[in-house]
């Protein structure tokens, strides 16, 4: 039985069920039905996973309580009257037992996604660049071990409730099984969101009564992350792969920009359409999970592409790297030596290099959790640095706007600023589709140098030498483009702050039902073309 295709017939046989014994269950053991949901789910994606999971939310549920309790007593030695100088050095004593346990954490839990997800790699790597036969350090051929499902993210999600407990943001959680239904929390492992505990995990706790309108509520982002994933991205990935995972000679420029442009539509519908599904699914327990996507393709520079592109992530690095990095001792000292300059260019740099520097070890960070590959490391170093520089040559370009007299504020500025951000964003996905280095750079100058005639995309037989078999090509298309849309109006309607799915619920009934059977449509016609790739592109990751 196979619960990772979402829709195949066991999946929703599966869905159905959970719903049913949740909602006719007394709400007393809802979350015990869910820990079941949760359980079925993640045995049939492979029983040995359960030791992972299991492992890293024991170690951060006992990690957090033992942080939590070292706070407490701060707390205690302070309201007991301790003497001023002895509760500083009760801090310090408690700061460093903290530490130890942080390290713990990390050395435990990270260790692990770092073996499974690189240790071939390396090992590959030494055996390549030394004069030696390591190949009995790698366990198979493969580059990565099998990966667990969703270890990534439950990895990233369980230490983030850590960190949030080690700050004393929030108390730790006293019961293990509570704590194991969040983690475990079976629409969150295949592709994220990242969630937090204040969110979600307080979510868990209460009690839900049917709500009908959750059920139509979650129906309708089911279907449009479907229409999404399986209407555009489905259709698209063979025809990139034709393009950009064979050795042409004298591939024109013309079919690499059609590859990577696709490559970005492609990418965008295949994860945000999962996450549109996931959210769907959790809608339908009563359950709101951190969005992960706002209109990132809209945004008018990288780095506010990145802020609305797979959201958690973003602000789990900026959270837990972002702003640790720039609050150092070294970076503090490092903005205060340019601050007592006392002038405008110095206050710039005090703030603009640390936050440089943060930038670039960031996206190296999520570069290298994209996989043990030299490409995403340059795909990483490419985004910190195009950010960095951004943001330290804001003053100069915002001062070129004004001697140009730029109306900043104007719709057409605004549209040029979007492009530009798209042709940034896609230059990066060179790096990212395209796995061998030194053929993404001879893509890339082919892209310009030579970029060959739009009359090629009028010959048959190049075309077919390329793509393959052009059988219901224009068909493949016009789907595509009709899907593309809808998603491009509903991308509209979501920017200018307009909940599309409660606005669809409030219209009458033959509008409404249009919505569900349009979707349903365009989904069935999308089964005649391909048979739908059940694997999404972020559960590899």
């Amino acid at each position: 039985m196979n619960l990772l295709n979402f829709k195949s017939y066991s999946f929703v046989f599966f869905l159905v069920a959970s719903l049913l014994c949740y909602y006719i269950a007394p709400k007393k053991v809802q979350k015990y039905i869910l820990l079941v949901t949760n359980a079925i789910f993640y045995f049939f994606s492979g029983p040995l996973n359960f030791i992972f999971i299991l492992l890293t939310a024991a170690s951060t549920f006992l990690g957090a309580k033992k942080v939590f309790g070292l706070n407490f007593s701060v707390k205690e030695k302070k309201a007991g009257g301790m003497q001023k100088e002895e509760l500083k050095d009760y801090k310090l004593f408690v700061q460093k037992k903290k530490r130890h346990v942080l390290v713990l954490m990390i050395l435990i839990n990270f260790g692990i996604l770092f073996f499974l997800k690189y240790w071939n790699a390396i090992a590959t790597f030494l055996d390549a660049y030394i004069n030696a036969d390591l190949s009995f350090l790698k366990f198979g051929t493969a580059k990565t071990l099998l990966l667990p499902l969703g270890i990534s993210f439950y990895t990233f999600q369980t230490i983030a409730y850590f960190m949030d407990v080690y700050n004393a943001k929030y108390e730790a959680e006293h019961s293990f099984l509570q704590y194991v239904l969040f983690v475990s929390f079976f629409p969150q492992l295949v592709m994220g969101p990242i969630n937090r505990y204040d969110a979600l995990g307080k979510q868990l706790k209460e009690e839900h009564k049917f709500n009908f309108g959750n059920i139509k509520h979650g129906t309708l982002l089911i279907l449009f992350g479907a229409v999404k994933k399986y209407c555009i991205a489905d259709l698209l990935a063979g025809r990139i792969s034709s393009v950009l995972d064979h050795d042409y000679p004298n591939l024109p420029g013309l079919f690499i920009v059609i590859g990577i442009l696709s490559y970005a539509i492609y990418q965008y519908a295949d994860f945000s359409g999962g996450i549109d599904m996931v959210l769907g699914f959790a809608k339908m327990y009563g359950l709101e999970m951190s969005p992960n996507f706002r209109q990132p393709y809209f945004a008018v520079s990288l780095a506010d592409f990145w802020r609305r592109w797979h959201i958690t992530l973003g602000t789990w690095m900026r959270d837990y790297v972002f702003y640790p990095f720039v609050l150092t001792k070294s970076m503090q000292n490092f903005s205060k030596r340019f601050m007592s300059k006392k002038t405008e260019w110095g206050k710039h740099l005090a703030r603009t290099v640390p936050a440089g520097i943060a930038n670039i070890l960031v996206f190296l960070f999520v570069g290298i959790w994209h996989g043990p590959e030299f490409h995403f490391v340059l795909w990483g170093l490419y985004n910190g640095l195009v950010i960095a520089l951004g943001d330290f040559c804001k003053p100069a370009l915002e001062n070129i706007d004004q001697k140009l007299h730029i109306p900043i504020n104007s719709f057409g500025w605004k549209v040029f600023r979007i492009i530009r951000t798209f042709i940034i964003v896609n230059v990066g996905g060179y790096f990212d589709r395209i796995v061998d280095v030194p053929k993404s750079f001879l893509y890339l100058k082919r892209t310009f140098a030579n970029f060959g005639s739009l009359a090629l995309l009028k010959d048959a037989d190049y075309m077919k030498s390329i793509f393959g078999s052009l059988r219901y090509v224009e068909s493949e298309i016009t789907l595509i483009f009709v899907s593309l849309i809808i998603v491009f109006v509903v991308s509209i309607l979501k920017e200018r702050k307009i909940d599309v799915c409660e606005t669809i619920q409030k219209k009458n009934i033959v509008l409404r039902w249009s919505a569900y059977y349009i979707l349903m449509l365009l989904l069935l016609l999308s089964l005649s073309f391909a048979p739908g790739n059940p694997v999404f592109m972020y559960a590899q990751y």
